[in-house]
């Protein structure tokens, strides 16, 4: 084959892949609907909430938080900060059980009626506005459309919450925190880049839905804090996204 012709046709092939690679970058950043984020909390009220809250009102976005009952009852200041998140129009209240098993999930999860009545005196003593849930140390799911089990291990307990008229919320991404310091693993910029990931390969329970998981103790410090703002306002100016309640997820 002719030199210049053979040159020609390889300059042609990569014209025609850089083509279909822009064209699928941009299809994806000006999608026709914007993508919905449910930002979630979980374990509060801890030292941290009062930090969540201030972030959600300055951003004007709605968050959810699965909350505790011994936690709430630990202090008139953590009970202040649950207080503050039932009034807040801008957060939608959940249970993450009163006990959060003692931590001790296998043993909590061997009596599924126990777990109920756990979940049952969260609900009834802090008159929580929902039934929206999430169990401790498990990423289950029971709604309309959806039942997924992490393991095996607290699944006839996800049954039976769901039988009466709970609704069972997990998670598509966590925003992980180191244990000792409640510090973020990853940054702001690294969960806005796994949130566009999982979206674009629609590696999400709901597609072009994304739930992530956080914890109110993450945010206790001031420049935790900062990454917070800079996960919501990256993907706020990408105008590609939009928070919504989880009560609002399709097919609950």
């Amino acid at each position: 084959m002719n030199k210049g012709k053979y040159l020609q046709k390889w300059i042609g092939c990569f014209l025609i892949i850089g083509l279909l690679s822009s064209a699928t970058h941009k299809e994806y950043i000006n999608h026709a609907d914007p993508y919905t984020i449910y930002l979630t909390f979980d374990d509060g009220p801890l030292h941290g909430s009062e930090n969540i809250a201030t972030a959600i009102t300055k951003e004007n976005i709605k968050v959810n938080v699965f909350v505790v009952g011994q936690h709430i009852q630990n202090s008139p200041q953590l009970k202040g900060y649950f207080n503050e998140y039932l009034v807040n129009p801008m957060i939608e209240v959940g249970n993450h059980s009163f006990s959060h098993a003692h931590n001790k999930y296998q043993l909590y999860y061997s009596n599924a009626n126990s777990v109920y009545v756990d979940f049952l005196k969260c609900y009834n003593e802090y008159k929580l506005p929902t039934k929206l849930c999430r169990l401790p140390g498990r990423n289950m799911w029971r709604t309309a459309t959806i039942k997924h089990n992490d393991m095996p291990s607290g699944s006839a307990a996800a049954d039976l919450l769901y039988q009466n008229g709970f609704k069972i919320i997990g998670w598509d991404l966590e925003w992980e925190h180191d244990a000792p310091t409640s510090s973020p693993v990853q940054t702001g910029d690294d969960m806005v880049y796994l949130i566009e990931t999982h979206l674009k390969n629609g590696t999400t329970r709901v597609k072009n839905h994304l739930v992530l998981l956080s914890h109110d103790e993450m945010f206790s410090k001031g420049w935790e804090q900062s990454e917070l703002d800079q996960l919501v306002d990256k993907l706020k100016a990408t105008g590609n996204f939009k928070f919504e309640f989880l009560s609002t997820l399709p097919g609950l």
